[in-house]
């Protein structure tokens, strides 16, 4: 049997990169630093918890694939997590952690797919008159979507073809990310969900 521990999560700053500093400066204009720390605080919390619970998996970690979405299929996807963990990205330092462990880490995105994304963000991030920005990311909307539904396909996908039986692969997803619904019932999906008062939580970007 194969087996996939889907983890849904809420991206933090330092996961965001280059489009961490307009996402933060939108974030406090519309509901103040109070909130934004509230925020931090709660992806915090989550991570810890995430952290706690797959620490207590009963798996042998040579047995182990992680997926991580943003992560693409390039050849460097170890220096990439080390890079973005180095920048404070909790995400990627429980990646890291796993795979000093004897876990093998999976390219898991389509480059050109990310690219897009990206160009889709910076098109709306780049405006800076509210009114323009919403007309803009309104009629962006659905374009992100489809792209959003590839993007899962194309990481179904990479499990499909590298999840050998016997293994068990943890996917680290964005709560937008609908991975689970393009894989295939002889692949047996549990999620790893650590809960906290979402109300608090609001997703950096669809990412």
């Amino acid at each position: 049997m194969r087996e996939l521990i889907y983890v849904p999560v809420i991206h933090s700053e330092a996961d965001m990169g280059s489009l961490a500093g307009p996402h933060k400066k939108e974030f406090t204009d519309q509901l103040g630093v109070c909130v934004w720390n509230e925020h931090i605080q709660a992806v915090d919390e989550m991570w810890e918890g995430i952290s706690k619970r797959l620490g207590k998996l009963d798996v042998e970690h040579a047995n182990l694939r992680i997926y991580q979405d943003g992560l693409p299929l390039c050849g460097r996807e170890l220096d990439i997590v080390r890079d973005v963990a180095a920048q404070g990205s909790q995400n990627h330092r429980l990646v890291l952690s796993l795979v000093q462990r004897g876990a093998f880490l999976e390219g898991t995105e389509d480059v050109q797919l990310l690219l897009e994304e990206y160009h889709f963000i910076q098109a709306i991030t780049r405006e800076h008159e509210p009114g323009e920005k919403h007309r803009k990311a309104k009629s962006l909307g659905n374009k992100r979507k489809l792209l959003l539904r590839r993007r899962d396909h194309f990481i179904a996908q990479r499990i499909v073809k590298t999840l050998q039986e016997g293994e068990t692969g943890i996917l680290f997803a964005g709560m937008a990310h609908q991975v689970d619904k393009y894989l295939p019932k002889d692949i047996h999906i549990s999620y790893l969900i650590f809960r906290l008062p979402f109300s608090k939580l609001r997703p950096a970007g669809n990412l």
